[in-house]
C-alpha cells in the first residue's frame, strides 16, 4: 500500500478529521490533504508524532515486513537458550532489545524482557528507564488489551522495586491503569459473544477468578499468625486449585499448588503432626512425579488449560528450587532421603530433556 493510502487508513481508523490531525501535528490541514493524495510526503521529523498520533510503527506506517521467519527464530531462542546456560543475564537482556529493536512491533518481545528484568532483579537506574521507555511505546501503538495489561502487571512489579520515588510513583501509575475485576468486561462477555467462543471465554474468566482468589488466599497470611490460622489460609489456596485440577497435570499451575503443599507442610511438622507432614510431602512428591510423565502431561485439566497465563517463570526451575527449600528445611529432616531422591530424579529429567 502506498504512503498517502497508508496515512488516509490510519486516520480515518483513528476517527479523525485532516483538521484535528493538522492541528496535532502543527501543519496546516492543506498539508495533510496534500500526504493522503500524494502530492507531498510529510517531513522525516514528523514521522514519529504522526506513529504515535496513529498508534502505529514507522515500520508499518510503511508496510516494511518485519515478520520473522521461522529460521531467524530458531536462531534467536538458541542464542537465548545458551546465553541462559553461562548464566549471562545482561548478554540475554542485551539480546532481548536488539531483537526489539530489529522487530518492534512484536510487543511479546516487550514482555519477555520485562519479565527478565523482573526475574533477575536488574533493578537499577538504567534498566528500569530502559524498561519504561519500551512501556511507553507499548502503551502508545501496541492495540492488544491483554498484552498492554500484562505490560502495566509486570512493571508495576519493576518499578516498586527502585528506590527512587519518582519510580515508585510510576509504579502506581501502572497499577491504576489495570482494570478492576468488577469493572472488567469479560463478566459483559454473553454480550458480545456466542457458542463456542462464549464458552472458551468463560473459561478464561474461571481460571483468572481461581489464580487470582488462590494468591489472595495465599497473602492473607501474615508473620504474626499463629500456625493454625496460617494453615487454614494455605488450605483454602491449596483447595482452590485442587477443585479444578481434579489430580491432572497442571503446568505452571503446580507450583503455587506445591508451594501452599509445602506451607501446609512445615506447619504440620511445627505443631508436630508428622503424618499429617508425611501426606503432604506425599502430595508434592506426587505432582512432580507428574511432570516426569510424557501420559500424564497429556492428562490436563479442562478448566486450568482453558487459558494458560502468559509469560510464567519456568515451572520446573520453580519447583527445582523448591525441592532445594525443602532439603534444607529442618523441619522436614525425617523425610530428608525422600525428598532427595526426588530432587535428584526430577532435576535429571528435564536435564536430559533440554527444559
Amino acid at each position: 500500500m502506498e504512503l498517502k493510502s497508508k496515512l488516509k487508513e490510519l486516520r480515518t481508523a483513528r476517527g479523525m478529521t485532516q483538521e484535528a490531525v493538522a492541528e496535532y501535528l502543527g501543519v496546516s490541514s492543506q498539508t495533510v490533504s496534500k500526504w493522503e493524495r500524494g502530492l507531498l510526503s510529510p517531513d522525516i521529523s514528523l514521522l514519529p508524532k504522526i506513529a504515535v498520533l496513529y498508534r502505529c510503527s514507522l515500520d508499518s506506517m510503511f508496510d516494511v515486513d518485519l515478520t520473522w521467519s521461522v529460521e531467524h527464530r530458531r536462531e534467536f531462542e538458541a542464542k537465548i537458550h545458551e546465553l541462559h546456560a553461562k548464566k549471562d543475564w545482561e548478554g540475554v537482556y542485551k539480546a532481548w532489545i536488539q531483537e526489539i529493536e530489529l522487530n518492534s512491533d512484536n510487543y511479546g518481545n516487550y514482555l519477555d524482557i520485562m519479565l527478565h528484568v523482573l526475574r533477575k532483579e536488574m533493578f537499577d537506574k538504567e534498566h528500569i528507564e530502559k524498561m519504561i521507555s519500551l512501556a511507553d511505546h507499548a502503551e502508545q501503538c501496541c492495540t492488544n488489551d491483554n498484552i498492554r495489561n500484562e505490560v502495566y502487571r509486570i512493571m508495576l512489579q519493576i518499578c516498586l522495586q527502585s528506590d527512587d520515588p519518582k519510580t515508585k510513583s510510576r509504579g502506581k501509575y501502572y497499577y491504576n491503569k489495570l482494570p478492576m475485576l468488577r469493572h472488567s468486561r469479560e463478566v459483559y462477555a454473553k454480550f458480545m459473544m456466542k457458542g463456542e467462543e462464549y464458552r472458551e471465554q468463560l473459561l478464561k474468566n474461571l481460571i483468572y477468578l481461581i489464580d487470582l482468589a488462590e494468591c489472595s488466599a495465599r497473602q492473607l497470611v501474615m508473620s504474626d499468625m499463629t500456625p493454625s490460622e496460617k494453615l487454614f489460609y494455605y488450605q483454602k489456596a491449596a483447595i482452590l486449585y485442587e477443585t479444578v485440577l481434579d489430580g491432572k497435570f497442571a503446568g505452571h499451575y503446580d507450583s503455587p499448588l506445591v508451594a501452599n503443599y509445602y506451607e501446609i507442610a512445615k506447619i504440620h511438622a511445627q505443631l508436630g503432626d508428622m503424618d499429617k507432614t508425611a501426606e503432604y510431602v506425599d502430595r508434592i512428591i506426587e505432582v512432580l512425579e507428574r511432570h516426569m510423565s510424557e501420559t500424564e502431561k497429556e492428562n490436563k485439566s479442562k478448566l486450568l488449560h482453558a487459558a494458560i497465563l502468559p509469560n510464567h517463570a519456568p515451572f520446573e526451575q520453580l519447583c527445582q528450587k523448591l525441592l532445594v527449600q525443602m532439603l534444607d528445611d529442618l523441619k522436614l529432616e525425617p523425610f530428608k532421603d525422600k525428598i532427595k531422591d526426588m530432587y535428584e530424579r526430577y532435576s535429571m529429567y528435564f536435564s536430559l530433556k533440554g527444559e
